[in-house]
Parts: structure tokens; C-alpha cells; sequence
């Protein structure tokens, strides 16, 4: 169904959670506002975040958590090579704090503020996940009087004399179009995972590149905003999830909630290539995205379990806390289930052998058997010489039956393409805003990082779809 009216202050192209936060914004605001999503439902990869990145909340005062804003800066702009934007990424540091409080005031609650793996205590994590949230800001954008309406997708952004005069729409439904009129136009379209032709510009090895979004994420927002005249500015960086089942018959997220996913992924027992020899320290995993990166430096790679290693983690334990997958209890009591489940199944990405001698045969590892014995030598001896693994998390594989999972790896969002200012409005290639036209979210998030993801900030992404969907709309009210 269309929208109701045909001219807007505001539209906002995507309801996701950036969106959605500044939707909310524009209603505490009063400014006319229209949020139009291409997809059927709300919330888009919103949905799925665990929590939100903050420094000087609430909950960290409470906690006795302090974290010098500077310091944390200095950090992320080394971690990024310095192409991260320094005035950018200071601006939002400095606000993460009231935007979790923000949250807090509309109704949001938190189970916990901490670090994730080796990383600042920044993730204020989301009681009942990010579904909670979006289920919490679409009744606020409503009651504030903003008009949401779904199956609606952009088509291109209108100009007149160098500014904003509207947008073409249509409907998904129908194929119809309409313009629309608008002074502002936010685009908030959750970058560009989905779109296999961008992702091959950022990355190689793509067929073993697994997304794991909502499938809504094709770049929308990147084409919408050079086709205005905005500069094609570099791709960032992919959120890559660290290792993936390759399953190449069924969606990658069908996986994404298994314990056999997260035992062959994170439990950093041994991975080897397609010669069957080890690549990197397995605790690599701890930063998931230089796991992803890692593993796409081979051309295929295996996590190798044994049945001891099963049933430790079964009946016993995990060897490390998890702390990049949906499952983390302190047991993987169905760890076996799964195993036995998938082998009747016949699923190609498992596979399993008496002897170690048979698994390197049927998989092609020739030099598996040697790599093993060097392994478990180094575990023996308590100190991992080859590639630095933490001693901790060194386990031996001495008997069979032997299992050997696939991998791939998992890309949870990509972002860049579209450069911004302070006020999140889009910049041409010499520097200056292409008038009435913001980017938000994941759109604009390549502001933030270089090569990599910033997973030693965690909760980045979606403390920063809703700092930047509030920070657009603050600079929209200020122009009013």
C-alpha cells in the first residue's frame, strides 16, 4: 500500500533499526515523517544484534565501569590503520552514552554491560536480543505520529537546484510508482552484504562466503546516493562471523544456533587447509573477524574433533567461553545428537573416520596425519611454537573416531561506500553534502573502520545505527 500523503519533511528509506531509531527522533521532534521498508517486515538485520555499544552510560556508572574516551579512541583509529574518521568516530564515542540511556528511556532493557572476548567492556547487551528493541520502537515511531508503511522500495532521489525535492518510490507488490516530495532524505538501507557483485569488489574466495543477514541488505543505499552525485568512497569492511558450516544446500543461518556449528568454530581445537596442515593459531577466533579473514587466506579448510574432544564438550564442558555465536550455555549436551543427525543425513560438511589415516584419504589431507602428530607434540610440551596459540586452549586429538567440519565463512554485515560528515550527511568527492541527503547505519558505518570489522568495540554496529540515525535527524531539526 502506498503512503497516505504525497509530500514529506522526512523520509526514511529502510526500517531497520537505524531507521527505526530515528523515525523515533523525528517523531520527539515533531518534523512530518515517512519510513518506507522494501521488505514485508521491520527490524531488518536489527533483529538479530545482541547489544549496543556505549561509553559513560547508565549502566556502566552503576557498574563502576570507566573508560577513557580518548584512550579508546587512540585504540580503534590503530586498530583501523587510521582510515577510520577520527572527528567521526570521536563524535560518536562521545554520545554512545546517552544513546544507551536513550534506549533505556523508551522502554529498553539490558541483562548486561561488559567486554566481549578481548575487548573494551562496551556491550551493553539487549534483554530478549534486538527483537526486543525493534518491538519497542515501532510503537514509539507510531504513537509519535510517523507513518511506517512496508513493500515499498526507493527508487532514486529527486533533486532540484542542489537540493532534496523528493523520491521516487514503488511498490513491491505491484511494480507501481510515485513521487513523492521530501526536504530530507535518510537513507538507512543496512549496507550491502547481500549484493554478491559488491561483496566480490571487497573480497576474494566469495563461494565460500556465507551471509548470514536477512538477505534485505543489496547495497540499496550506496546506488541510491551515487546516483545523487554522492562519492563512491571506499568499501569498508565486512563483519566477518568468524568460520561457518559450508553447507551448500540449505541458508547459512539454518546453522547459525547449532552446538556443532560453534564446537568446530570456536572451540579452537585444530584447523587445517586443503593440504590438511595447520594455518593459524586457533584462538585466532577470539576476534571474529581475523578468524574470517584467516580462513579466506586458504582455499579450504577443516576443523578436526575427535570423539574424546565430543564428549568433553558434551558431558564435561567447553574448553573456552563462546563469545561470537548465538550458542553459549556451559555444556554442549547436544552436541552428540547433532553429530549422529547430520552423518544419518549423509550432509556433505561432515565427515567422520575410524582412523585418522581414513579421514586424510576420503578428504584429500595428505598431510594431515603429520600435521596431527606435530599438534599434539606441541600440547604435550605445553607451549605452541608454531603459531602462538594460547596455552590454555590447547586440547590433544589422539584417538579416533575422528570428525572433520567444513568451513566457510559467515559475513554478518558490510559496510561503506558512502562517505559522511559529522551529521551523517552525504558527502560528494570534494568534500561537501549533498544537501538533504543523510546516511545512517551500515550505510555510513565504514566512517568507523578500516579492513576489518572492530570487534575489539563491541556492539558498534547497532550502538551506531542508533547514535546515527539520532545524530541525522539532530542536524535536520537544526536546519529546520
Amino acid at each position: 500500500m502506498f503512503p497516505k500523503n504525497s509530500a514529506y519533511n522526512l523520509i526514511i528509506v529502510g526500517g531497520g533499526l537505524s531507521g527505526l531509531a530515528a523515525a523515533v527522533s523525528a517523531g520527539e521532534q515533531g518534523i512530518k515523517t515517512l519510513v518506507i521498508e522494501k521488505g514485508r517486515t521491520l527490524g531488518g538485520d536489527g533483529n538479530y544484534v545482541e547489544g549496543a555499544m556505549g561509553v559513560d552510560s547508565f549502566l556502566q556508572k552503576e557498574k563502576g565501569i570507566k573508560i577513557d574516551p580518548t584512550k579508546l579512541l587512540q585504540d580503534e583509529l590503530n586498530y583501523s590503520h587510521y582510515e577510520a574518521s577520527a572527528p567521526h568516530l570521536r563524535k560518536y564515542i562521545s554520545q554512545s552514552g546517552s544513546v544507551i540511556d536513550w534506549l533505556h528511556s523508551l522502554g529498553v532493557e539490558f541483562s548486561k554491560v561488559g567486554p566481549q572476548g578481548k575487548s573494551w567492556p562496551t556491550i551493553h547487551t539487549f534483554a530478549g536480543g534486538g527483537h526486543a528493541v525493534i518491538a519497542k520502537l515501532i510503537p514509539q515511531a507510531k504513537a509519535l505520529g510517523v507513518e511506517i508503511v512496508t513493500s515499498i522500495s526507493a527508487q532514486k532521489i529527486l533533486q532540484h537546484n542542489g537540493h532534496v525535492s523528493g523520491l521516487v518510490i514503488k511498490n513491491e507488490a505491484t511494480g507501481q510508482l510515485r513521487e513523492l516530495t521530501a526536504n530530507n532524505i535518510i537513507l538507512a538501507t543496512g549496507g550491502y552484504v547481500d549484493n554478491p557483485d559488491l561483496i566480490k569488489k571487497r573480497a576474494p574466495a566469495t563461494e565460500r562466503l556465507l551471509s548470514v543477514s536477512d538477505g534485505k541488505s543489496t547495497g540499496d543505499g550506496m546506488k541510491l546516493a551515487w546516483q545523487a552525485g554522492a562519492e563512491h568512497y571506499q568499501m569498508g569492511a565486512i563483519q566477518y562471523g568468524g568460520g561457518a558450516i559450508l553447507d551448500k544446500t540449505r541458508p547459512p543461518f539454518v546453522h547459525m544456533p547449532e552446538q556443532l556449528a560453534a564446537a568446530a568454530t570456536q572451540e579452537a581445537i585444530l584447523w587445517v587447509n586443503e593440504q590438511g596442515e595447520r594455518f593459524v593459531n586457533e584462538d585466532v577466533n577470539d576476534n571474529m573477524c581475523h578468524a574470517g579473514s584467516a580462513l579466506l587466506t586458504q582455499s579450504r579448510t577443516f576443523s578436526i574433533l575427535n570423539q574424546e574432544t565430543v564428549d568433553h564438550l558434551t558431558n564435561v564442558g567447553l574448553y573456552k567461553e563462546v563469545g561470537n555465536s548465538p550458542v553459549s550455555p556451559e555444556k554442549f549436551e547436544h552436541l552428540q545428537e547433532e553429530i549422529t543427525r547430520d552423518l544419518q543425513n549423509g550432509d556433505k560438511y561432515l565427515t567422520k573416520s575410524d582412523t585418522l589415516a581414513e579421514l586424510a584419504e576420503k578428504l584429500n589431507l595428505p598431510n594431515l596425519p603429520q600435521t596431527m602428530r606435530r599438534y599434539n607434540d606441541l600440547v604435550a610440551k605445553g607451549t605452541d611454537t608454531d603459531f602462538g596459540k594460547a596455552p590454555a586452549y590447547m586440547t590433544a586429538l589422539k584417538d579416533g573416531p575422528y570428525y572433520a567440519v567444513e568451513l566457510g565463512i559467515g559475513m554478518a554485515c558490510a559496510i561503506g561506500g558512502i562517505r559522511v560528515d559529522n551529521n551523517n550527511a552525504v558527502l560528494n568527492s570534494y568534500g561537501y553534502p549533498l544537501t538533504g541527503i543523510y546516511a545512517v547505519g551500515n550505510d555510513a558505518a565504514g566512517m568507523l573502520v578500516g579492513d576489518t570489522y572492530a570487534v575489539t568495540l563491541p556492539g558498534s554496529t547497532a550502538g551506531y545505527a542508533v547514535f546515527s540515525g539520532r545524530n541525522a535527524v539532530q542536524s535536520i531539526t537544526k536546519t529546520r
